[in-house]
């Protein structure tokens, strides 16, 4: 299959810095997410297997003069999927996709280019709040963005943890405790933790519906619908995806209407 695009051999090599000054960015932490160590293990041939059997791969051009040639590979199955990136015959990155997500208006207030040529973040705001996210589709759709532009975006998540959030309070600038029973509540991550990127983000919410099941490599993944915030009396909606590795026992038997915590990795790609 890459031959006829290619005309040579495909090999997994380190990401080439197309973009000298630009982020270094990378996905091991967001498998995590999804597989265990030892089911990692199946995760090249996994990620081989998809570029073999997507007999229709999305071709773009990257880089400095859009000289490079890439080819994006999918795996089958919705609505969570492997995204596979191929430049100049290498298996540059890979990475788990959530599709068709709830859609977010989201003002660009900054676009973020990974030194690869091929990914990227987005900053913004929805509706006011202030959000950071990985795009999945940046090698697609990122000569359309303009700062200070609003556009629609399905949005998706990955939970780095998870579990029923305890009962507590919080208080105030003005001094007064509130109780975050019932609250759609989120903090990016790297407001308190340098390490932390701009789309990895701390959520509280009550379980909107029931957990749905998905499957990638090996046993099956969840997703809990949420609700993380409710700006201008817009909700945010997102079904955040774990395996059962990440996931807190407590988490077995949750209920909707039950409130949960998390740690999770905000992801999204523009909607058409």
């Amino acid at each position: 299959m890459l031959k006829r695009f290619f005309g040579g051999r495909v090999k997994a090599v380190e990401p080439t810095q197309v973009l000298p000054n630009a982020k270094e960015g990378g996905h091991g932490d967001h498998w995590g997410c999804l597989l265990r160590s030892v089911q990692e293990k199946e995760l090249i041939p996994f990620l081989t297997e998809v570029t073999r059997k997507d007999d229709h791969p999305y071709t773009f051009n990257y880089g400095p003069g859009s000289t490079g040639k890439g080819l994006a590979f999918y795996s089958k199955g919705e609505p969570l999927r492997a995204c596979v990136l191929v430049a100049n015959k290498m298996l540059a990155s890979a990475y788990p996709e959530v599709q068709d997500g709830p859609v977010w208006p989201i003002t660009i207030t900054e676009i973020i280019p990974w030194a690869n040529g091929l990914e990227g973040q987005i900053a913004g705001t929805c509706h006011g709040a202030a959000v950071g996210f990985f795009d999945t589709r940046f090698y697609a759709n990122w000569r359309r963005y303009e700062v200070g532009q609003t556009y629609n975006f399905h949005m998706g998540a990955l939970g780095y943890t998870m579990g029923l959030a305890p009962e507590s309070e919080v208080e105030t600038d003005m001094g007064a405790k509130v109780s975050m029973k019932g609250a759609h509540a989120y903090m990016p991550a790297n407001v308190d933790n340098e390490a932390a990127d701009i789309d990895d983000m701390w959520f509280h919410s009550p379980l909107e519906g029931d957990k749905e099941s998905a499957y990638l490599p090996g046993p099956p993944v969840y997703s809990y619908p949420v609700i993380i915030a409710i700006p201008e009396d817009f909700e945010m909606r997102l079904d955040v995806y774990s395996g059962a590795h990440v996931l807190a026992p407590d988490m077995q038997n949750v209920q909707p209407d039950e409130d949960i915590q998390g740690y999770l990795w905000l992801q999204g790609y523009l909607a058409r």
